[in-house]
């Protein structure tokens, strides 16, 4: 059972790696939201359909594991209408 998850685990890393090269393509030199890079990843085809948990995950791992982006402040999502953390490429 734990190879069998190990096996999964292990076919899912490149495509790990591939969405966190996306992710610090689109921002660039920009500040964006989660929603904004997701909505960016669609635009260029690197994602077949909108969702939210293509983005968020990997945010948060390349925020804390990988420490190559930093939350540098909130704005209002315009749909939600809640305060989102806006996300840079750490200097």
């Amino acid at each position: 059972m734990i190879e069998t998850r190990q096996l999964s685990f292990e076919d899912i890393k490149p495509q790990k790696r591939t969405k966190y090269m996306q992710i610090l393509e689109i921002l660039g030199e920009r500040k964006m939201t989660a929603r904004e890079i997701e909505k960016e990843m669609n635009r260029r085809g690197y994602s077949k359909y909108f969702d939210m948990n293509h983005v968020r995950p990997r945010l948060t791992e390349l925020v804390k594991d990988y420490e190559k982006l930093v939350e540098c402040g909130v704005k209002e999502d315009s749909l939600t209408k809640k305060r989102v953390a806006v996300y840079k490429k750490k200097e």
